[in-house]
């Protein structure tokens, strides 16, 4: 019986006119319900729908060259096991500071100049500044 009345209810609403100016969701548009004054637009018929905006099209942009540095260029060369990588670090010693990253090789370095010891500062192509040990002549290539 319950399931009588569920289905009857449901075919009433389904039932009950809507008129041309109300969209169903929209609140009680006899009233003006809940969202008084508010009514979708989509044309009208028979008219032409108005002009699509035009596509924008893409820009061809300048390749950028980066800056040439006026520091030698060096690279990671010959760096054996049992390490396959070159290690920059924050300080001039493998006991003090921290490792910034394991750079093998290839990796290009650009020599900044300053030196202590064996240890040279040099900055990788991102930007990172930092020590690079040079104690042993195949590490690094330039």
């Amino acid at each position: 019986m319950t399931l009588l009345r569920y289905v009857i209810a449901l075919l009433l609403l389904l039932a009950a006119p809507v008129g041309a100016e109300c969209y169903p969701g929209l609140g009680d548009c006899e009233t003006g319900g809940d969202t008084p004054g508010l009514k979708l637009n989509y044309g009208t018929p028979g008219q032409p729908l108005p002009e699509p905006l035009p596509t924008p099209q893409p820009t061809q942009a300048e390749p950028v060259q980066p800056p040439t540095p006026s520091n030698p260029i060096c690279h990671v060369a010959d760096v054996r096991p049992p390490d396959a990588w070159l290690a920059i670090r924050t300080e001039p010693s493998s006991k003090r500071g921290t490792r910034l990253a394991k750079l093998p090789s290839g990796v290009a370095l650009e020599m900044l100049g300053q030196k202590e010891g064996n240890w040279y500062l040099v900055r990788l192509q991102d930007g990172t500044v930092g020590w690079v040990s040079w104690a042993v002549d195949r590490w690094i290539a330039c």
